[in-house]
């Protein structure tokens, strides 16, 4: 999920996403909704990190996070945030991974930084 936050906020190639989202599409016994927690605790600690902060739950990643928080917006996390909302919103109707986080990517390119 690291990945995709990188590539959205426009730090990393769509090719280095890639691999991840065949990954993910080929899998079938993980749930999505793993894949959301993830992604909300790493917009976590990007704001954490992004506000000064040090309290961050994922603290193996702290470099490429505290990049990430350098790099986005306030708007920016707030956006990720409401996308992956969305995409919660939707897990009833049994969506596909690979297809709601590729959508999801493509929403935070386009949102800027």
């Amino acid at each position: 999920m690291l990945a995709l936050l990188k590539t959205g906020a426009g730090s990393a190639s769509y090719a280095s996403w890639l691999p991840v989202s065949e990954a993910l599409g080929r899998s079938k016994s993980e749930k999505l909704e793993l894949y959301l927690k993830l992604l909300y605790d790493l917009l976590r600690d990007v704001t954490v990190l992004g506000e000064g902060g040090t309290a961050i739950r994922n603290f193996d990643l702290r470099a490429d996070l505290s990049a990430l928080a350098e790099r986005v917006s306030r708007r920016w996390i707030i956006n990720a945030v409401k996308s992956v909302d969305e995409i919660a919103a939707l897990l009833r109707r049994n969506i596909q991974k690979s297809i709601a986080l590729d959508g999801l990517l493509m929403r935070l390119r386009g949102a800027g930084n």
